[in-house]
């Protein structure tokens, strides 16, 4: 599934239709669990010329599901997948342990497809041997990749450079273009260079940090070289950690403290340096404004505004007065309070800037950066002590962080509530819009009393396009307001083209 042009609406691709309740492909069965069923194309063909069945998606649902091995999907997607089956090469039917709200709109984010002609014998000798590696080690991940697009892949040189060469059996037609080049580039400020003169015409969403992407914005839009698209991507948090023999600091996990900490920090201001100050950055709510279910959460935040004076009204209220020196001592023991935070390589200018709004208040905090090679080492980053300014997936990726923590769950810092949890599973059970937008009010009612995650600003997706070539403009409506919903930025990359 993908979204239409101009719009958010979901619509098939690999798929004849959209599987949905009214028309009977989503089923809720009567012991509670959820049938799916997707209706196949038929004129689907892998690069290498093999059908496109539902054998396929048998296959890759089977390898998704196998907890040996990594996924790129760390929702409950998979986990809630149960089995699937082929009742002939066309239909595809998926079981889920119960309803799944986005059972119908599978895309490649969340499911893959994997062929079952290659990659079944390398599962299957994977599984003898039980080791991931025979998995991960396949040339099908690197330079014998194949799939179903317009674009099979040409050449790769790992570290330089891959070619995509147009895919003329492409169902949805032969591309325009006759090859995309993709490089790779060590040093961000080579890369900009690159796109100032001309040599790059194109780059996507999270390539670069938000301010070479404003300063390319800049540069193209005022001589008219080319365009840069702003939309809200990631959700970037400060979390505390949860678990307390790893926490140092055990006011950190009070809510109280929790909500003095967050109106500590002049978030307008942080937005203004750090994101070029556009106001639909900044969060209000606990979903960006470009989501469908925005409007059910709608400004919850905002009773949590920069307000200093309160912060330490609150924080004296919890036993916590200034020492001779500034820093705050607890009524109970004196200790002062002490706390750390966590930045990721490349964004220590951010933890900086928190850091420096708690120290305004009384806290001593010690600045710290995650090193470059444990920085996807969730289990690393569940020890670290204090807080951690981190980022979550982009729109309702966030509630992950309310799943209670388990193998292959995205939750380092322990946060855990039964509640929460009860919440969270209500709106992953919510198929119909309605139920939906209720299930996420009462999960943003409960983040804006609970705090779990002090939610920050929405980091900016920003691709852009240099001037002569046909793309990526499909996906804007107004500039920001066309935001897409599935799929990816390259979903209409056979429309592509140069003037």
């Amino acid at each position: 599934m993908t979204s239409e042009e101009k719009s958010r609406r979901p619509i098939p691709r690999l798929a004849r239709e959209l599987p949905s309740l009214d028309n009977g492909s989503i089923e809720v069965l009567p012991d509670g669990r959820m049938r799916v069923t997707y209706r196949l194309r038929t004129d689907v063909t892998w690069h290498d010329g093999q059908p496109f069945t539902a054998q396929d998606l048998v296959f890759t649902q089977r390898a998704l599901g196998d907890r040996r091995l990594p996924s790129l999907d760390t929702t409950a997607g998979t986990r809630l997948m149960e089995r699937s089956e082929a009742p002939d090469d066309w239909t595809f039917v998926l079981y889920y342990s119960q309803p799944y709200y986005e059972a119908g709109v599978l895309g490649v984010r969340l499911f893959l497809p994997v062929p079952r002609h290659i990659m079944e014998p390398v599962y299957e000798a994977f599984d003898a041997a039980n080791d991931p590696q025979v998995w991960l080690n396949h040339r099908f991940w690197s330079d014998q990749f194949v799939s179903t697009g317009p674009f099979k892949l040409g050449e790769f040189v790992p570290g330089e450079r891959v070619v995509f060469e147009r895919y003329d059996a492409y169902f949805l037609g032969s591309p325009r273009l006759d090859r995309i080049i993709v490089r790779t580039f060590s040093d961000a400020n080579t890369l900009l260079a690159n796109l100032f003169s001309g040599e790059v015409q194109m780059v996507m969403d999270t390539t670069f940090s938000t301010e070479l992407g404003l300063q390319l914005k800049e540069r193209w839009e005022s001589t008219g070289t080319g365009t840069v698209f702003i939309k809200s991507g990631n959700t970037w948090f400060v979390a505390s950690q949860h678990k307390p023999d790893v926490q140092k600091e055990p006011a950190n996990l009070e809510i109280p403290v929790r909500q003095a900490l967050y109106m500590a920090f002049d978030r307008q201001a942080l937005v203004d340096a750090l994101l070029g100050g556009r106001p639909e950055l900044l969060a209000w709510s606990v979903l960006p404004n470009d989501h469908v279910l925005y409007e059910s959460t709608k400004d919850v935040l905002r009773r949590y505004p920069y307000d200093p004076d309160r912060s330490r009204a609150i924080l004296r209220e919890q036993g916590w007065t200034p020492g001779p020196d500034g820093v705050l001592r607890h009524a109970s023991d004196g200790r002062r309070y002490q706390t750390s935070i966590w930045g990721t390589p490349g964004r220590g200018n951010e933890a900086a800037a928190f850091a420096d709004y708690w120290r305004r208040i009384g806290l001593e905090v010690e600045e710290a950066e995650i090193p470059g090679a444990r920085v996807r080492d969730d289990a690393y980053r569940a020890t670290l002590p204090g807080w951690e300014s981190s980022a979550a997936g982009s729109g309702d990726r966030i509630f992950n962080r309310l799943e209670p923590p388990r193998p292959g769950i995205i939750n380092r810092t322990s946060y855990e509530s039964p509640e929460a949890a009860t919440l969270r599973n209500n709106y992953l059970r919510a198929l119909t819009p309605g139920a939906q937008g209720t299930a996420v009010q009462a999960i943003a009612d409960f983040w804006a009393r609970e705090l779990p995650l002090l939610v920050m600003y929405f980091i900016p997706d920003m691709p852009g396009v240099y001037k002569g070539v046909k793309a990526l403009h499909d996906d804007w409506i107004g500039g920001y307001e066309g935001a897409q919903a599935y799929g990816t930025f390259s979903r209409n990359s056979h429309l592509w083209d140069l003037e």
